[in-house]
């Protein structure tokens, strides 16, 4: 597969080419994202003060989902770029959009 699809109650939203270069200076952007990241995030109002990497991704993916909504192209183009470089052979992002809660299920390539 070529592209990472993005699919929110069943319906892709976007899909992005998994050949899109990262240049050097957005590879060093998403390198202080983690560090930022590893200081400590908050999701669903829990302060996680080491997360993992699966915590961190689903940080921009709630971020990616406002994004969408936003139209905001940088944050949609920099969240795609920082998934593609942390979860070698992902694949979709599938996100169940409940009005109690969001689920994220990264699916890799086999």
């Amino acid at each position: 597969m070529k592209t990472i699809k993005f699919i929110i109650n069943d319906d892709v939203v976007f899909e992005h080419d998994k050949d899109t270069a990262i240049p050097e200076e957005k590879a060093e952007f998403l390198n202080k994202m983690d560090k930022d990241m590893g200081k400590g995030l908050k999701i669903n109002g829990e302060l996680i003060s080491k997360p993992n990497q699966e915590e961190r991704s689903r940080f921009i993916v709630l971020n990616l989902i406002k994004a969408f909504q936003q139209d905001n192209h940088a944050i949609i183009s920099a969240s795609c770029a920082y998934l593609m470089s942390r979860i070698p052979g992902l694949h979709e992002v599938r996100i169940s959009h409940l009005p109690e809660n969001i689920d994220i299920d990264f699916v890799i390539e086999q």
